[in-house]
């Protein structure tokens, strides 16, 4: 079951590193075809299936940190693994055996029990781009024209989610602030680029919608978001100021 959840986190690593690769390679003002045709077409709903793969990914965070039970049972499974190592013939182990199980451990962890399993993603995706096009003259971080087509798709989804908020009985809002603040921790990772009132924005959106509920009990937060997954390094005043008590 584990190994089949490493190889779905890799394809989504794939899929949406090929997602990026082909929108950079779509915006791109020095091709022909960009001019004549793509310049002209709406190309939104990638960006918006783009932030509900991810959304799933990130409710597995939520379902980890959520759950003190996961933590108790890894802190048990360490300490039998402890027992093993330090007697390994009373469990008729070998040192081979306990390596590859310390492996699967460390990979367990790593991947998902430490409950930062999206920002690891965050990390590895801008990662394996690099990466890709590490002979690349103009690589996709420097892509003006696919950085402006981002924030412009971006700019567009706060106005779309602050009417959606503000609409009583809307289903689909809080799931479309979760699928912003995705692509806009995206947006952040891939060009690097801070903007206050970008920022701000989203932030303020809270006020209509404090909580997001993703499944059950499982809820997100999102200035805890933004303050934790894509913060600015410049203090910056935002409204509502302070999280906690405006929650009160």
């Amino acid at each position: 079951m584990f190994n089949e959840f490493l190889k779905t986190l890799r394809k989504l690593v794939a899929i949406t590193k090929n997602i990026c690769l082909q929108m950079n390679g779509l915006f791109d003002a020095k091709y022909v075809v960009f001019v004549d045709s793509f310049k002209k077409n709406n190309y939104y709903e990638i960006f918006d299936n783009l932030g509900s793969m991810l959304t799933n990914l990130y409710i597995v965070d939520l379902i980890i940190n959520e759950n003190t039970a996961f933590q108790d049972y890894w802190q048990q499974y360490n300490l039998m693994f402890a027992k093993v190592k330090s007697n390994m013939d009373s469990y008729n182990m070998t040192g081979k055996m306990v390596k590859r199980l310390q492996r699967f451990v460390e990979t367990l962890y790593n991947t998902i029990m430490h409950g930062k399993l999206y920002q690891e993603y965050l990390d590895g995706l801008k990662n394996v781009i690099k990466e890709d096009m590490k002979d690349v003259k103009d690589p996709l971080f420097k892509n003006k024209t696919f950085q402006e087509k981002y924030l412009e798709y971006i700019n567009i989804k706060i106005n779309d989610v602050q009417v959606l908020l503000s609409a009583q009985g809307e289903m689909t809002a809080q799931a479309e602030y979760m699928n912003l603040l995705i692509n806009y921790s995206v947006y952040r990772k891939l060009f690097d680029i801070e903007d206050d009132k970008i920022y701000k924005k989203i932030w303020a959106l809270q006020k209509f919608c404090p909580i997001l509920i993703m499944y059950n009990n499982l809820y997100v937060i999102p200035g805890n978001f933004l303050a934790t997954v894509c913060p600015l390094k410049k203090k910056t005043s935002v409204e509502p100021p302070d999280v906690p008590v405006f929650l009160r």
